[in-house]
């Protein structure tokens, strides 16, 4: 567990809080001493460089395509009138679905111009697709974030940064999964915001976006009207709607002097329904009225409704979609017919009760339709709570939108109308939009007043061990091919396990798990070694293979197999002649990481085997190689 009570009560410190977003990414940060965050200290940065257009956050946008001669910067707004962007890549952190690695590979050949030369050349050799995953562009973008405030905002200097203990607060939607939270761990500190570039950084941590949302605008109010405004025992629901995610959560207000604390009421919840899936069911409508052929002109990938490997947006997209957000956010219950310009080269077409001279024409009852299946959720969502809070015998008092999507009047009205019969207060807080990274950084001030933060560290080292593969000619060398049995096999290959890098939580051990099969004559005595290697070797890349990779590897760890204890129950291939009983079975080994303790144990049948603790932060280790027994 990481050590507690570190921080000095009047010491001044950097607080950094970064709301990465679907579609919108914000950054706030503040130098206050003490304990207790005053909002008014907190500063929200709204300087984005050239063609950024200012505002509090800047577009989750990145484009790989090469900028014109006004040299753009190829993030956030600032884009080059032909580039492919990519867009919502938040969304396709964590585990990838095997159509989102098809569409991966679909993609890469496309960027390679299915490996045309002739065309690559013309294209000067950048793909308008990169092969990148989803982490690496998160990284890519979240650099620029960095490198834009390290060269522009005075807080932000190398001196000092240097000279001043810093905490960094990151907020996630509910239920993120630990893969997600890695994605975003792992991009954020290979961007900058780590320990060499905060020498005096002291804690990482993740906040839920809905939670930090919470405490924003409860402080708001108490600050605005006075704690004449809350009071010991009030129910509030808070409801952040995002571009991708809807969070609600809610609260009960358990304490007002001196400081205010807050009880969370049942489990927060979140789903996928934020404003970008108006936007595609808009695309849908769309594509069904123009055809395959023409909607190509505006997505060639056709690109809807994946949550898979690289949502990317054309330039005819692009405008398209900034047209339809402005009037996605002025859309209300009052509105008439959406009118929207077609780009170029579909400006001229004409469709018989679709489309005169370029113009599409969106009926009100239609883009209420695109609206009303998020919403739908979104209201589930709040009268879930509503009646969590009843089941405790009270009410809400009131509820509480926040988020890029809580501006919309449309949205605003259907919750109202909601919680009209209720008699509950609906309110929209100033600064809606930046209230999640306020929060955050609220979260980082007092952060020792707060049990909802996740503190982090990263795993130290690489972890792996060595087992025989099943041949594949895209991933193993000829050489290590062997045949045993009727199959073919990669032999000594290494499996990693843990990653140096990896987030890990406090308050959560990092499990992971790999079965193997093993196979031995039935008159063997003893026991078979299982070395657990540590790669010492961070400059080159982790290696794949053990053959050629004795020297970088390091043995952190040995585990006894006892044969004697598994003969028995194994399934045994009869011999005859001069070839012996052959056993084999399958083991688990099962590396726990709690927070700096590593801890290895092999199980069989849900027996324990074998248990023993593996070096971690030993510098040095024995570097002699077992040979390897073991085969999957």
């Amino acid at each position: 567990m990481p050590p507690v009570g570190r921080t000095a009560l009047k010491e001044t410190r950097l607080v950094i809080g970064i709301d990465y977003g679907t579609t919108y990414t914000g950054v706030a940060f503040s130098t206050q001493s003490g304990s207790v965050c005053a909002l008014k200290e907190i500063t929200v940065n709204d300087r984005w460089g050239a063609q950024m257009r200012n505002q509090d956050k800047v577009p989750s946008v990145i484009s790989y395509s090469p900028p014109s001669e006004k040299m753009e910067q190829q993030w956030g707004r600032s884009l080059s009138p032909n580039s492919v962007s990519h867009v919502h890549t938040k969304l396709e952190l964590g585990i990838q679905p095997m159509l989102g690695e098809l569409d991966l590979t679909i993609q890469v050949l496309d960027g390679m111009k299915n490996l045309d030369f002739s065309r690559m050349m013309v294209a000067k050799g950048i793909p308008a697709y990169s092969h990148k995953s989803p982490e690496e562009i998160v990284t890519d973008y979240l650099e620029k974030i960095f490198q834009y405030l390290d060269q522009t905002v005075n807080k932000f200097t190398k001196a000092f940064r240097n000279n001043t203990t810093t905490d960094i607060v990151v907020t996630i939607p509910t239920d993120w999964s630990y893969m997600a939270m890695n994605s975003t761990y792992r991009a954020m500190t290979k961007a900058g915001f780590n320990r060499e570039n905060f020498p005096k950084l002291q804690d990482v941590m993740f906040i839920t976006e809905s939670e930090a949302a919470a405490l924003y605008v409860t402080r708001h109010y108490s600050d605005e009207k006075g704690h004449a405004f809350l009071r010991e025992n009030q129910y509030f629901v808070l409801v952040d709607a995002g571009g991708g995610t809807v969070d609600v959560v809610s609260y009960r207000v358990t304490k007002l002097q001196p400081t205010l604390v807050l009880e969370q009421v049942g489990k927060p919840t979140g789903k996928k329904c934020g404003s970008i899936f108006i936007n595609r069911s808009f695309l849908k409508w769309l594509r069904r009225q123009l055809g395959e052929q023409r909607y190509r002109h505006l997505d060639p990938n056709l690109d809807i409704n994946k949550d898979a490997f690289h949502a990317s947006e054309s330039s005819a997209m692009r405008y398209l979609m900034d047209k339809f957000d402005e009037k996605k956010q002025t859309f209300t219950p009052e509105s008439g017919d959406t009118f929207i310009d077609l780009p170029e080269p579909l400006d001229n077409l004409t469709i018989p009760g679709v489309v005169d001279q370029g113009q599409i024409t969106i009926p009100r009852k239609l883009m209420e339709e695109f609206f009303d299946e998020c919403i739908e959720e979104v209201v589930d969502m709040v009268r879930y709570h509503i009646d969590e809070i009843e089941i405790r015998g009270s009410e809400p008092d009131n509820v509480f939108l926040v988020g890029g999507f809580g501006a919309s009047e449309y949205l605003q009205k259907q919750i109202e109308d909601t919680l009209e019969l209720a008699e509950i207060n609906f309110r929209v807080p100033e600064k809606s939009w930046t209230a999640v990274v306020r929060g955050a950084v609220i979260c980082g001030v007092e952060k020792d007043k707060l049990n909802s933060l996740k503190k982090t560290t990263a795993c130290k080292h690489d972890y792996a061990i060595c087992l025989d593969e099943l041949f594949s000619e895209m991933s193993h060398q000829n050489s290590d091919r062997v045949q045993t049995n009727g199959n073919v096999y990669a032999q000594s290959q290494l499996i990693w396990l843990l990653s140096k890098g990896d987030v890990i939580l406090a308050d959560q051990p990092r499990r992971v798990e790999r079965e193997f099969d093993i196979k031995f004559p039935k008159a063997r005595k003893g026991f078979i070694r299982l070395p657990i290697y540590r790669n010492t070797n961070d400059e080159k890349g982790r290696p794949t293979r053990f053959k050629n990779s004795k020297d970088r590897l390091e043995v952190a760890c040995t585990l006894d197999i006892d044969l004697g204890r598994i003969v028995k129950n194994s399934v045994q291939d009869r011999g005859f002649g001069l070839h012996p009983t052959i056993c084999h079975t399958t083991l688990k080994l099962v590396m726990t990481l709690d927070w700096d303790v590593l801890e290895a144990c092999l199980e069989w049948k849900g027996t324990e085997l074998s248990k023993k603790p593996v070096s971690y932060n030993e510098m040095q280790l024995n570097t002699e190689s077992t040979p390897n027994l073991v085969s999957e």
